[in-house]
């Protein structure tokens, strides 16, 4: 049987710095093919230095097709440089990309030559249908959640309704070595990334989840949640892992019974959650919280993005600076529960002086909780469709054009902005300082080096978030030096 290879593209920095994740979307896609008889090879460009000669002879062998999954940014460039590969190998052999990129931006990617088929949104049963289809050679014409080529015409098929996850196959972990994705997070070696909802019901206006995933939220069973985990600790002896979900603890009847029912296997494991609202917390009782903590839970990740009301209220976000303050202060009576707050700069109309309060609310959360990270402080992008993207075109934002200027749209740098050059620097400036100001490195890298540096910088990296004190910044160094990482890809 003909095969279908899926390649997954390099993540930027991120494969520099830490060891490449699971490629849970292309396990996903995998899944129901997998289920139906088809074989699929996939290749994982972050961790495989050969894979351009991989892809070369797997296409030589005429694979029904080759899929791509991703993300704006830097994997564009990766994900291009395969396609052309896969041109110069079999021009017979159809492209086909999806993932967030191509859901979001049909149709400016399809005006490359390098993709042949976009699938838009979930991929399972429209990928499925799509294989049957180019395996017998039939037409495209019924096959929704697609756009394609024929012709030298683009053809636009209907949005496919979301899937039922439930109804989903389990994940076929046998197609990737599954020890090269266990990595270090949240302090713990031996980590695996899961999915157990999709969606979020939120509509943060800068956030490209609304396009998505149209605001809904939709999970699995916690049955089939806990079935999962059982089965990655027994088949793999995996005890870690983190939750990728958008929003976990958006159904809070839902999570405890989770919740319960690893309480009741009584499973030894350890949980990261990704996606957490600092209100769903609120929301919680004490007896709740002290559940999902014997269950496990030793990191919540949550989306704050601004110290500045003003900007929470432009954003949003629904929150406010008090409540973070508070529920930051609530946990710490959990001794080895970890919290990452998340925030963003460069806002449209954001002035340097909300940036500076957004760094004195990371200097408080660190002071007051020792479990405290932030991230780096990552910057804005206009997404077309999202809530704020009349306005920062209007902020000297400008919208990219063609997937060689989309992959410049990375979060090290604030591309396609036109802010004055003071403000610009300020914001790389603070960045800087946000990335080395706790022990997040050490606590979620493999890069044993940055290790060391982050440790012997971040004296000089809290003193300067404490004080907002920005001036003669020798150490930017260090960030140029991470752009480099970043643009030296395999």
């Amino acid at each position: 049987m003909r095969e279908i290879v899926l390649v997954h593209p390099v993540e930027g920095i991120y494969s520099r710095v830490f060891k490449p994740f699971i490629p849970l979307s292309l396990l996903s896609v995998s899944s129901v093919v997998v289920q139906k008889g088809y074989q699929v090879r996939i290749i994982d460009t972050r961790q495989n230095p050969a894979w351009r000669s991989e892809l070369a002879q797997a296409v030589a062998q005429n694979p029904i097709c080759v899929g791509i999954t991703t993300m704006t940014g830097s994997q564009l460039l990766t994900a291009m440089e395969a396609s052309q590969i896969v041109r110069d190998s079999a021009e017979q052999v159809p492209i086909v990309w999806g993932g967030p990129h191509p859901s979001l931006f049909p149709e400016p990617t399809m005006e490359s030559p390098l993709v042949d088929i976009v699938v838009i949104g979930e991929g399972e049963l429209t990928f499925l249908e799509l294989v049957q289809k180019l395996e017998s050679a039939d037409s495209l014409q019924g096959v929704k959640g697609i756009w394609y080529k024929e012709g030298g015409t683009v053809h636009r098929n209907p949005f496919r309704p979301f899937v039922e996850l439930d109804s989903l196959p389990d994940l076929p972990y046998q197609l990737v070595d599954i020890e090269k994705h266990l990595h270090r997070y949240f302090s713990e070696e031996r980590v695996i990334e899961i999915e157990t909802s999709r969606g979020c019901p939120y509509s943060c206006k800068f956030c490209y989840n609304k396009l998505f995933s149209h605001s809904t939220f939709r999970a699995q069973s916690p049955e089939k949640v806990v079935s999962n985990l059982k089965k990655l600790n027994r088949e793999y002896g995996i005890s870690c892992f983190l939750v990728i979900d958008d929003a976990f603890f958006t159904n809070l009847n839902r999570s405890r019974r989770i919740m319960e029912l690893i309480e009741k296997e009584d499973m030894s494991i350890k949980m990261g959650f990704q996606g957490v609202r600092i209100n769903n917390i609120a929301k919680m009782s004490d007896d709740d919280l002290d559940l999902v903590y014997r269950c496990g839970a030793r990191l919540f990740q949550f989306g704050v993005e601004s110290g500045s009301p003003r900007i929470l209220d432009l954003i949003d976000k629904r929150i406010t600076v008090d409540e973070v303050l508070e529920q930051n202060q609530r946990l710490t009576k959990y001794p080895d529960l970890s919290l990452l707050f998340n925030f963003m700069c460069g806002f449209p109309t954001e002035t340097k002086e909300e940036v500076f309060e957004t760094a004195q609310l990371a200097w408080n959360l660190l002071k007051d909780n020792h479990n405290a990270l932030i991230s780096p402080f990552h910057h804005y992008k206009h997404y077309p469709g999202t809530g704020l993207y009349e306005l920062a075109k209007t902020d000297n934002y400008r919208t990219p054009s063609g997937l060689r200027e989309w992959a410049d749209f990375d979060w090290t740098e604030p591309i396609m902005s036109k802010k004055p050059k003071p403000l610009l620097a300020i914001l790389k400036k603070v960045e800087t300082v946000s990335i080395f100001a706790d022990k997040k490195m050490e606590a979620q890298s493999d890069f044993r080096l940055l290790h060391i540096l982050a440790k012997l910088y971040r004296p000089v990296a809290r003193f300067r978030l404490k004080n907002n004190f920005y001036a003669f910044m020798p150490e930017q160094w260090l960030m140029k030096g991470l752009n480099w990482l970043q643009k030296t890809r395999m």
